[in-house]
């Protein structure tokens, strides 16, 4: 084929009716669709909320972003671990955008004080603003893990994948006793 000859082909050829990045966001809303209801089961039930609130916020049709937008369940599921100083222990609720945002980064620094992978954690914004819903249900299904890990009478349940153990290699044979 000759490049002189190739003609760039036209976008009803290409059949193209979206770009990369909006498939990417396509394909991370899917994925934070099908994880939201299994990480609002686990903050219910790991901070036992009553199920007259889980009730009203279903009525509302909140969504995992909604419920978590002003960072307290987030601040008391920080509280629950066993680190000092507890940076979720100076969350206060308000409806302040500024307090709420406050909120979040506390319970984000908990986070990294437990040393949860850098690139799992969320940024504030991806919350707030709903910049990027899935990264938020990413960070909380690493935080089940580490904190079950840390502390399995606060944290009885996990959520998502397991994480996999590496295994050693195996040492070969020296070159005098192979056969």
């Amino acid at each position: 084929m000759s490049y002189t000859n190739y003609s760039i082909p036209t976008k009803k050829e290409q059949n193209a009716n979206t770009n990369l990045d909006q498939d990417l966001k396509l394909s991370r809303d899917q994925r934070y669709q099908a994880r939201q209801s299994e990480i609002k089961d686990y903050v219910f039930k790991t901070l036992e909320i009553p199920q007259e609130t889980i009730n009203e916020y279903n009525r509302l049709q909140y969504d995992l972003v909604d419920i978590l937008k002003d960072g307290e369940l987030l601040c008391k599921l920080g509280q629950l671990l066993p680190i000092e100083p507890n940076p979720c222990r100076g969350y206060k609720y308000s409806k302040t955008p500024f307090k709420q945002m406050e909120n979040i980064s506390y319970f984000l620094k908990a986070c990294e004080m437990i040393k949860l992978p850098h690139d799992e954690i969320f940024m504030t914004v991806d919350l707030f603003e709903r910049k990027d819903p899935y990264q938020v249900v990413v960070t909380l299904l690493s935080f089940s893990r580490i904190a079950n890990e840390l502390s399995p009478n606060s944290f009885p349940t996990k959520v998502g994948p397991k994480v996999t153990k590496k295994k050693p290699p195996i040492p070969y044979k020296p070159l005098h006793l192979r056969a």
